[in-house]
């Protein structure tokens, strides 16, 4: 590397993945899952990331966390059976997207992705690295088109693709894009000494305003037409299992499903199972059940007669006979009593739920 800029020789082998954040969004259903282990075709949503990194040969990946998980160490261990090679950093006190990558990265002098943790896309990287370099770029950013960018930083660009302004959710009336930060990003290493270590601070409100600001060569790279999605909530949690399974991610699934994947040791009589559906492993399926729009994790049992519509049905639940569930949240053992009928409901663990409660 010359002056730690990027070369066309230098492969771009590290990423730190922020996986803070308590999954609040996603509750219940993270109060005994963290959210990075909640699953999506059955794999935790983080192994989806790790493996998109490892395609485009980003080995060496650090995750940045504001708290200890042993669930999550459980689950990745060193990336081993991953084929990467996988570190952890916590932080005592939480630090912001700056704070953190700064942290992690002290005395880095490569470039550096990183990646935001609950992230589902099929973002070709190794086009983006390669676009970061042609344009001798201080950092580039991801960006992917919504509908309504009031909830993301929304980004606006020059026909170059050079970033001119940057917002951090703007109200939707007001936004000058529908260009939105889609949380993955390329980083001199030079960028460093631009972001705290010891105390909190984002990137998207200091870093990114301030390079716009000053003219800096900060780029935005898209990918149209591409697959993106923000795992924040139930429903995307829901619509990005729905949306892998019926293949619009090719690759994410080893065999045609047909729109309906079944994990293994999992029982089915004589059920109705409509696509899109994502049934987990070692669950119980009784006759004449009716399944469609549903994701059901690991260890469900479900009695004869029911009828589960748009719905996430946790570990260990157990749905009685005649019951019939419709856009509801049914959180880890759970047990639905015989011909209770729940629309829109968000039911929490181990709650108990009769016919006329």
């Amino acid at each position: 590397m010359d002056g730690g800029q990027i070369t066309p020789y230098d492969p771009i082998v590290r990423a730190i993945v922020l996986v803070g954040g308590a999954g609040t969004r996603l509750r219940p259903l993270t109060w005994r899952t963290p959210k990075q282990l909640v699953p999506v075709l059955n794999r935790p949503l983080l192994e989806h990331l790790l493996l998109h990194l490892r395609q485009h040969n980003v080995t060496r990946i650090t995750l940045a966390m504001t708290e200890r998980s042993e669930d999550i160490r459980t689950a990745f261990g060193d990336g081993t059976a991953l084929g990467i090679e996988l570190s952890y950093e916590y932080e005592d006190t939480p630090l912001g997207s700056g704070g953190a990558i700064a942290s992690v990265a002290q005395g880095w002098d490569e470039p550096f992705l990183v990646c935001n943790g609950d992230i589902i896309t099929d973002i070709d990287l190794t086009a983006m690295i390669a676009f970061h370099r042609e344009h001798a770029a201080e950092l580039t950013m991801h960006l992917h088109e919504v509908d309504d960018p009031s909830g993301f930083g929304v980004a606006v660009t020059a026909p170059d693709g050079r970033i001119t302004q940057f917002i951090e959710k703007p109200p939707r009336e007001t936004a000058p894009s529908r260009m939105i930060n889609a949380g993955n990003w390329l980083f001199e290493p030079s960028l460093l000494d631009e972001m705290n270590p010891t105390t909190f601070n984002r990137i998207e409100d200091g870093l990114f305003p301030a390079l716009c600001d000053a003219e800096r060569p900060i780029y935005g790279f898209s990918q149209p037409g591409g697959y993106w999605k923000d795992v924040g909530n139930s429903q995307a949690l829901l619509t990005v299992n729905l949306d892998l399974v019926t293949g619009l991610i090719p690759g994410h699934l080893s065999a045609d499903t047909q729109g309906v994947l079944i994990g293994g040791g999992t029982n089915i009589a004589d059920a109705d199972l409509q696509a899109p559906t994502v049934i987990g492993p070692d669950c119980q399926i009784g006759q004449n059940v009716t399944i469609s729009g549903s994701v059901l994790w690991d260890h469900v049992t479900i009695e004869s007669g029911a009828i589960i519509k748009d719905s996430i049905i946790a570990s260990g639940v157990t749905i009685g006979r005649a019951v019939k569930i419709d856009r509801s949240v049914i959180a880890h053992g759970a047990q639905i009593g015989a011909g209770v009928e729940l629309t829109d409901a968000s039911v929490e663990p181990d709650e108990q739920i009769q016919a006329g409660a």
